[in-house]
């Protein structure tokens, strides 16, 4: 017993950073962006300790929230919690039992998101605390530009997959400009 906690602690900081294909169908990833983007999205805004801020160099992508009873709330939660599930399984330190709602990107052509890390505390509803996982799912892969880069590392998504990492100063991330069409995905934090 006591050997299998060595191993475990000896992981390297790649090894709590997690990608799985095919967490949610490419059909539900269509119909999410189509009607999504029939909504009223807004130009993202930087927020920090001290509130909302000048986000022109920061982020550059439009955003909505699904809250409990949007359409596709359950599915996109059934997707966070099956590559949560996956995560735990590999980590199984991790004791993420709640979420925040979830955020839609719309990155268009310019867009991005500078480099930054996840140490949130109550700016995007999460009444229970920091948290411990970032989760992004990924609804498209036909543009080009618009990596996720997380602790240095690029990773060029696929369509349904997802990204899970430890939401602290070691795993700085950011989406690389967008060169040409429109990349979407969704984020939650997992507490």
């Amino acid at each position: 017993m006591t050997q299998n906690v060595v191993t475990t602690l000896k992981k390297e900081i790649w090894d709590y950073i997690a990608y799985y294909d095919n967490i949610v169908s490419s059909d539900l990833c269509d119909k999410i962006v189509e009607d999504t983007n029939k909504q009223d999205l807004q130009p993202s805004v930087y927020t920090n300790h001290k509130g909302r801020v000048d986000s022109s160099d920061r982020v550059k992508m439009d955003d909505i929230w699904f809250r409990e009873n949007a359409p596709y709330y359950i599915d996109i939660k059934n997707g966070f919690m099956s590559a949560l599930m996956k995560y735990q399984q590999e980590n199984p330190f991790c004791m993420c039992k709640r979420h925040t709602d979830f955020r839609f990107n719309k990155y268009s052509k310019g867009g991005f998101m500078s480099v930054h890390c996840d140490t949130i505390h109550h700016s995007h509803g999460q009444e229970y605390g920091y948290p411990q996982v970032s989760a992004l799912l990924f609804l498209n892969d036909d543009y080009v530009g618009g990596e996720f880069v997380v602790s240095g590392r690029i990773y060029n998504t696929k369509k349904g997959s997802a990204i899970l990492f430890p939401s602290n100063f070691m795993y700085p991330h950011e989406v690389k400009t967008v060169m040409e069409g429109t990349r979407y995905s969704i984020v939650s934090w997992l507490m």
